[in-house]
């Protein structure tokens, strides 16, 4: 995280505006990016003046933006990240619970059996008289389930905080600063106010430092998740309650990678996370039906949305049907490598071509077999001799 923050600020040194390349078209910039990328400075020193300044220029103004999108990238899988350990271990922990609680397992095949030997009958005369206490059995099982869920959600988040306070936050503030954010929604105004929060309290929590000021403005509606409002508040020494800022801020970078990712918010200097109102061409609204009939999209979004959806269910209803006949994939448990299992392809027959290319250049050229030039052609000037 360190080598990817200092990136940024070292190209920002040089003092490259930023939209000094607004009016050149993506591609022709890649093709530039892709000529320094491979050019050893002593050529580039062989270019006139012009090319001199306007190639390297091209190339740090791109790499700029694909380095910002690299420093999202990783905020957005790191916090992913924790939350995957979290989910995992937590759900380690609560199935090994679930597993030393004894007669659940019984009740719940004593239940399926009764189903699928009276699928015609009602509820109340099929499952209620197979299991032991009857209904008042269920209903204290669904209360309980609802409790479980509840305590899961909330020991998912102290796993979460303890492994962004103890390893991950530093790196996450690095790139929250490296990073400026910005939101055309007025809505999304609380996020901005506390990420600028988080960027004014970056020095390491303490003792001293582990509650925000006292008059401190501190959004958390839309900012921190429900699960974290309980172990959020803390009362001090004084009788006050007050915000931990460990917990405020697992529950900030969480909302902040879920605005990211559908682009409510976005980041300046960003190419791929850049800000969406900049993706459709200047005059799209005033040719708005000339682009959707270029696009072959239908004007109305429910319209557009209900294609989308039979399009997506005709093709899931193929895919479904279409699995139990295909003798080459499998679907398997997830903790034997993965969820689709596919049995090698045969190896296929070399092309005819391809031999006869082969012949071809074997017969004229040869190859030497030595270890110190192979692949390379002969060494012997007169094997280059068609």
């Amino acid at each position: 995280m360190e080598k990817e923050v200092f990136k940024p600020g070292a190209i920002k040194a040089i003092g490259l505006p930023e939209d000094v390349f607004d009016d050149i078209a993506p591609g022709v910039l890649l093709s530039w990016r892709a000529r320094v990328a491979v050019s050893s400075p002593s050529h580039l020193r062989r270019h006139s003046h012009e090319l001199r300044v306007m190639l390297p220029t091209a190339y740090l103004h791109r790499r700029r933006r694909e380095i910002t999108d690299t420093l999202v990238d990783l905020l957005i899988t790191t916090v992913r990240r924790i939350n995957a350990r979290a989910d995992t271990k937590v759900t380690e922990e609560f199935v090994a619970e679930l597993k030393r609680v004894s007669g659940k397992e019984n009740i719940l095949f004593k239940m399926t059996q009764a189903a699928l030997e009276a699928p015609e009958e009602t509820v109340s005369e099929a499952i209620y008289p197979v299991v032991p206490g009857g209904v008042d059995t269920l209903v204290a099982l669904w209360h309980e389930y609802q409790h479980k869920d509840t305590s899961y959600r909330q020991h998912r988040q102290r796993v979460f905080k303890a492994s962004y306070t103890n390893h991950y936050r530093a790196g996450l503030i690095q790139i929250l600063e490296a990073l400026e954010f910005g939101s055309t929604n007025t809505m999304h105004a609380p996020m901005m106010t506390a990420l600028a929060l988080i960027k004014r309290y970056k020095a390491e929590t303490t003792h001293r430092t582990k509650y925000h000021a006292t008059g401190e403005t501190v959004p958390v509606e839309g900012i921190v998740p429900a699960e974290l409002a309980e172990p959020m508040y803390r009362t001090d020494k004084n009788g006050r309650q007050r915000i931990l800022r460990s917990v405020y801020e697992c529950g900030v970078f969480q909302t902040l990678r879920e605005k990211l990712r559908c682009k409510e918010i976005w980041v300046h200097g960003a190419y791929k996370w850049r800000n969406p109102d900049l993706d459709p061409p200047a005059d799209f609204e005033d040719k708005r039906e000339e682009n959707y009939a270029r696009l072959r999209k239908p004007l109305q979004a429910k319209l557009f949305t209900a294609e989308l959806l039979e399009e997506m269910g005709a093709e899931l209803s193929a895919l479904h049907d279409a699995l139990p006949s295909l003798p080459w994939l499998e679907i398997v448990d997830r903790k034997k490598g993965g969820a689709i299992v596919l049995s090698p392809l045969e190896p296929l027959p070399e092309p005819r071509n391809l031999r006869r290319h082969k012949a071809t250049v074997r017969s004229r050229w040869g190859w030497c077999r030595c270890w110190t030039c192979s692949p390379r052609p002969r060494c012997a000037p007169a094997a280059w001799t068609p």
